[in-house]
């Protein structure tokens, strides 16, 4: 039987301990991509361009992380486009080509307008489109993520947007904050050990691959190798999903 494939997604970098990061999934041979945000590229570029040095993925997490939903459009643009020319500057210096553009949205949140500057559509799907309009247009493309065979993410079209969501979100982040009852490292495996596949906790359910979204917050960095190190004893084969090129 085959093995369950899992695409690993990582949130919010580069932080100051993202080369220990790098090197622990190098050394089991998970791939990843990073989804960065662009003031942190610009405070930490030698993070990011070791990550890309040994063949990891820098992907667009916006600027600063805000809330698309309650941005006006224009600075919408300007959270994905100031992003995007750091990540081509980082690959420029090191030599390498940038294999894909890939982008997720802050919280997940793909816009509504909120505080829609005036002359702006205020119709929420007319919002939204917009900014996957301008996602293509800057050559922005979701990546060829293979058997994701979850009702609830297929019924809402996940897999048709230019911007990459998860399936599973290990949580991890949740610590810090006390929030949905996860305290402690204990409460974050024994999440991972359910299996309710269409409520977000598949990762046992052998009938769907994965994309799972980790963070790579300073808080955390403790827990990120033992987080890993269970997925792997699971069974998961991690691999990258196949780029689009135009």
């Amino acid at each position: 039987m085959a093995k369950k494939i899992a695409y690993l997604t990582i949130d919010d970098g580069p932080s100051k301990d993202m080369k220990q990061k790098v090197d622990f999934l190098l050394s089991k041979k998970v791939p990843a991509i990073w989804f960065s945000r662009g003031d942190f590229l610009e405070k930490r570029p030698k993070e990011a361009i070791y990550a890309i040095k040994k063949g990891f993925i820098i992907g667009n997490h916006s600027y600063n992380h805000p809330y698309f939903s309650k941005l006006p459009l224009n600075k919408c643009f300007k959270q994905i486009e100031k992003t995007d020319e750091i990540i081509d500057s980082l690959y420029r210096q090191t030599g390498k080509k940038r294999q894909a553009k890939v982008f997720r949205f802050p919280y997940g949140d793909k816009g509504g307008g909120e505080n829609v500057e005036k002359g702006w559509p205020e119709d929420k799907r007319t919002f939204i489109q917009a900014i996957q309009n301008f996602l293509k247009k800057l050559g922005y493309k979701q990546p060829l993520f293979e058997g994701i065979k979850y009702k609830w993410f297929n019924k809402a079209g996940l897999l048709n947007d230019i911007d990459v969501y998860w399936t599973y979100d290990v949580m991890e982040w949740a610590i810090k904050e006390k929030a949905f009852g996860i305290d402690s490292l204990r409460k974050v495996f024994e999440r991972m050990d359910e299996n309710y596949p269409e409520q977000g906790r598949g990762l046992n359910f052998a009938g769907s691959n994965e994309i799972i979204l980790i963070h790579d917050h300073f808080e955390t960095t403790k827990i990120f190798i033992p987080i890993i190190k269970k997925l792997i004893t699971k069974g998961i084969k991690f691999d990258l999903p196949k780029f689009q090129i135009k």
